[in-house]
């Protein structure tokens, strides 16, 4: 069992991630837009994590569930799609 708090989440996720990707984008989670869902959009996340709707950092389409911020909620909508 691991004990995370805050980021350390998505460090976490690079690792399981690491070296895999997705061919297909059902959970709309190719952030970068380069046909694959992979380490590169989790690294978009991360770069948006606490970010809010109207900040520089936001990026709508890490926004998961749509609740105009983007958190690690949205980056466990991530993990149980891919």
């Amino acid at each position: 069992m691991f004990r995370v708090w805050g980021s350390g989440l998505i460090a976490a996720g690079l690792v399981l991630f690491a070296g895999v990707s997705f061919a297909q984008d059902d959970c709309g989670t190719d952030f970068n837009g380069d046909g694959i869902t992979d380490v590169a959009d989790i690294e978009v996340l991360q770069a948006a994590l606490g970010s809010l709707e109207g900040d520089d950092d936001y990026v709508a389409a890490a926004d998961l569930d749509g609740d105009g911020e983007v958190t690690v909620a949205d980056y466990g909508i991530m993990l149980s799609c891919n």
